[in-house]
């Protein structure tokens, strides 16, 4: 009984601490003022499904699905009551405390998958901290605080719910979970392939059908009213944009910039991308015919996916590094005596690797003006491979599926 005023007092400071960062932030303008905000003010105009007619330096688009922008067009329709809409640290200052019901969420759902996978639940200030190494993550902080992806927590919120759901046998479920997901942050499919490879390897097709059906049925139902009413600019922001801009900073593509090859990763990155996460996936999947969706070491499939995004996309960002760090630390914490030293401390490395990225490239984006750095992206990019391989390589190992049991 006195669990619950504490858990709603603790989510009131967690709020209010966000509302005091966006209040005291003195950085730069990020993608929070430079897309979706004009979004809004398009859908606060009465043209809701116009929003992808915004354009920064004529050529960069909204390249997410409009999902995300339904709370934060709530949200700016109150701060526009309160005549705030136009006052940059007001307006930060009630979006980030809204928005930080997201990452509570998202943490809720994580602490939750680290019970399941325990058998038995955190309790104490156990729990306290593995709530911590969520909502406290430097990576989360800095992409919503700093880079203004708020719809980031809501992704990751969607698809552990969605990796729940099918644990529970309800694919359908799962498949609508995803579908909201990828309307929030399209790389939400790379779990969606992780998911839809292991059903197929273990010829689940009804699972698998549901799964996708009910994840293709939410993503046109929810993008139908954008195509027929601005098709255009939907197909351009979603689709065709990405193909005009060059390969940029804190990626291991810099090296093939200004040869004859600067043309795969432009156009091709995110094929790439899908590509390897499904290479990548299957790899595991075959060789550990005991990996289910409620197996601790799918979460680390998870994070072995989420990491070719930072490897081989063209242009790396620190939030780029968000959801290998949620997954990583899930399937860490999952285990018994994640603290141990030797072979179970391999875990920690992912959510730290994925922090040591996250800083690394955000003093790649500030340490010159220069748009292109070269030895952060290919130093960064050697590390992600090397620990990718070893990732896999543990992944595959039926030892790690016993780590969950006590010595």
């Amino acid at each position: 009984m006195l669990r619950r005023p504490t858990d709603w007092a603790l989510g009131f400071a967690y709020a209010v601490a966000w509302a005091i960062a966006g209040w005291l932030w003195t950085g730069p303008l990020n993608d929070l003022d430079y897309f979706f905000l004009p979004a809004v003010r398009i859908a606060l105009s009465g043209h809701p499904f116009m929003v992808y007619a915004v354009r920064f330096r004529t050529i960069l688009a909204i390249d997410n699905g409009p999902l995300g922008l339904v709370p934060l067009t709530a949200v700016a329709a109150l701060v526009a009551r309160l005549g705030w809409l136009d006052d940059e640290r007001l307006r930060r200052m009630v979006i980030l405390a809204a928005f930080s019901i997201f990452s509570l969420l998202m943490a809720r759902e994580a602490v939750s998958a680290i019970d399941r996978l325990r058998g038995t639940s955190l309790g104490g200030l156990a729990r306290v901290l593995a709530y911590g190494v969520f909502v406290a993550s430097p990576t989360l902080w800095l992409s919503v605080l700093g880079y203004g992806h708020v719809e980031q927590p809501m992704t990751l919120w969607l698809v552990l719910l969605g990796v729940r759901s099918l644990a529970g046998k309800r694919p359908l479920a799962a498949g609508i979970s995803f579908g909201l997901a990828m309307l929030t942050r399209t790389v939400a499919t790379l779990p969606l392939i992780s998911l839809g490879l292991l059903l197929l390897a273990r010829h689940r097709w009804r699972a698998a059908g549901w799964l996708a059906a009910g994840a293709a049925f939410i993503v046109m139902l929810g993008l139908l009213p954008f195509l027929l009413v601005d098709p255009a600019d939907t197909i351009y922001s979603l689709v065709t944009h990405r193909g005009n801009l060059p390969p940029g900073g804190g990626s291991i593509w810099m090296l093939v910039v200004g040869t004859p090859y600067q043309w795969i990763p432009q156009r091709a990155d995110i094929l790439i991308v899908l590509g390897l996460a499904a290479l990548a996936s299957l790899i595991v999947i075959r060789a550990r015919q005991d990996l289910e969706p409620t197996s601790r070491d799918f979460y680390g499939v998870l994070a072995l996916t989420a990491l070719t995004l930072p490897l081989l996309a063209k242009s790396v960002w620190p939030y780029y590094f968000l959801d290998a760090y949620v997954f990583g630390a899930i399937w860490w914490l999952g285990q018994a005596h994640p603290l141990a030293l030797g072979a179970r401390l391999i875990g920690a490395a992912v959510p730290l690797i994925a922090v040591v990225g996250t800083l690394l490239t955000e003093y790649e984006m500030g340490a010159s003006s220069a748009p292109i750095r070269l030895p952060e992206g290919v130093v960064m990019g050697v590390v992600l491979a090397v620990l990718m391989i070893a990732l896999a390589v543990r992944l595959r190992s039926r030892a790690s599926a016993f780590s969950t049991q006590a010595p």
